[in-house]
């Protein structure tokens, strides 16, 4: 099992208890008195049956106090993602720190900073490239690039799920859509795997159809599920930081209570989903500290009531390249939000507002993660540690500590090193050529794609995919959703993945 980091120092608060209580109340009244509007008539009928007023012509159903605090009790404070590998396999929740790859739409060229569809073969270096770093736990295939040439729409989170589980062994992320859920579930159990998966919440709090399917799905098997709320502060929730997250803890709290009617232990973590929006253009702004305190308030809820945080605080920001400003905006947002109590962070590849993702960013995003890492690490602190005979022994006039044992058992073992920012001096800087970030970025991604081979899958596990893939494609080609223009680019596209 990947243990990832472990937090050895209390979570940040920003919230008094008495905030805490008043914005959970808030959302529990929101939940009684307006409900939450739920698409799918046999979800309906299990919160009837469970004491819930639901108007069926309206899709309403309006959630008691009661229940919805039971529910919150039902939820297991931590849950496991099992990967193809066992030793991949991860543990979500506790005082434990897990990094997640992150997401993005396309393929960003970092020398003109143009944006155009991955095609699948880009994409299966992903997550060779993922699979390769040890600060990656869990992998996000299904939408480490979402926009694949050739590649229909309503297939390509399965194709790209298909490319995870054959490129990396780790632990895999998925989502939904148009029964999508359906075939990954097949593709996971043919593995040996489980999946995590992301389901989100239209705000104010709107279950979709096909999101409730795919939450029924998924509690019945007792595998891991998300709930991602959404809501823009003054758009689609409350203008104010508290109202908007007391809106999405309403969402939540809603999720939390399907899940557990459909299975009681359901584990249910919450994607730390919300953002704020630019005061003159409108548009979100996932890298400003507005944001950041809305994962914050969000998390301290979360942890107050023992459920497990995924959060993308950070992941990506406004920047269109890799420069000072990407560097700020990941840095502090995934910090903040790792010392406010994220368990599962999402990170690794992300760029510019998710519009892209980057194996560049990759590498450089692992010496963001093991730097938090070693910093939740914390230190060590006992008779060795702290040295105090060896003081004495040494002496306080001046000298030396440079030769002795104990600094070669340390000398590395208290130590970060970067496996790309450069850390040498200027004097060997200029000697090796005043190489810049990106150039290093580069080689090191051109090293892994050279010698990294993630285990591969048996021949009946291929096959097993394959076979799936296969009835994916025939259920949504007769479902319409695969017209007859796309299926030769699709094939194309299917002949050139390598």
């Amino acid at each position: 099992m990947l243990s990832g980091y472990q937090r050895r120092f209390k979570a940040v608060e920003v919230l008094a208890p008495s905030e805490l209580e008043a914005m959970h109340q808030g959302a529990l009244e929101i939940l009684e008195a307006a409900g939450a509007h739920v698409r799918h008539q046999r979800a309906l009928e299990l919160l009837a049956e469970n004491g819930c007023p639901v108007d069926f012509d309206k899709q309403m159903a309006r959630i008691p106090t009661g229940l919805a605090e039971d529910c919150l009790d039902s939820c297991p404070s931590s849950y496991s993602i099992r990967a193809r590998d066992a030793k991949n396999d991860v543990r979500v929740g506790g005082d434990r720190l897990l990094f997640m790859q992150g997401m993005g739409m396309r393929y960003v060229d970092p020398d003109t900073w143009e944006l155009r569809s991955a095609t699948l073969r880009e994409h299966a270096e992903g997550q060779i490239v993922g699979d390769a770093l040890d600060s990656v736990h869990v992998m996000d295939a299904c939408f480490s690039f979402t926009d694949i040439a050739g590649v229909p729409p309503v297939m390509q989170q399965l194709e790209c799920l298909a490319n995870g589980l054959r490129y990396s062994s780790k632990a895999q992320h998925h989502g939904y859509m148009k029964d999508t859920d359906r075939f990954a579930i097949k593709m996971a159990q043919d593995v040996g795997a489980t999946l995590n998966a992301e389901i989100d919440v239209a705000p104010p709090v709107t279950f979709g159809g096909d999101a409730v399917a795919a939450i029924m799905r998924y509690a019945e098997l007792g595998w891991g599920l998300e709930a991602c709320p959404g809501g823009a502060a003054g758009a689609a929730a409350p203008a104010s930081l508290a109202g908007a997250v007391t809106q999405m803890w309403a969402g939540t709290i809603a999720f939390v209570v399907l899940a557990q009617l459909v299975r009681r232990g359901s584990p249910v973590a919450r994607q730390l989903t919300g953002t704020v929006l630019h005061p003159k253009w409108g548009h979100p702004l996932d890298g400003a500290p507005e944001s950041w305190l809305l994962g914050a308030m969000t998390s301290q809820l979360c942890l107050r009531h023992g459920i497990p945080v995924t959060s993308p605080v950070g992941f990506c920001g406004q920047a269109k390249m890799f420069d000072y400003q990407a560097a700020w905006e990941k840095s502090l947002g995934v910090l903040f939000s790792v010392m406010s109590g994220s368990h599962l962070h999402v990170l690794h590849g992300s760029h510019g507002e998710e519009l892209a993702f980057s194996n560049l960013l990759q590498v450089l995003d692992d010496d963001i993660a093991r730097a938090i890492g070693r910093l939740l690490d914390g230190v060590e602190v006992n008779d060795e540690t702290i040295a105090a005979d060896l003081v004495i022994e040494q002496g306080t006039a001046p000298t030396s500590f440079m030769g002795l044992p104990h600094t070669r058992d340390y000398w590395m073992k208290d130590r970060f090193l970067p496996g790309v920012a450069d850390w040498q001096s200027h004097v060997e800087w200029v000697k090796g050529g005043k190489r810049d970030l990106l150039t290093r970025a580069r080689e090191r991604v051109e090293t892994i794609l050279a010698t990294h081979e993630p285990a591969p899958l048996t021949a009946e596990q291929e096959g097993a995919i394959d076979a799936v893939l296969d009835e994916a494609r025939a259920y949504y080609r007769e479902a319409g959703l695969i017209g007859d223009e796309q299926w030769e680019p699709y094939l194309e596209a299917l002949s050139l993945r390598g």
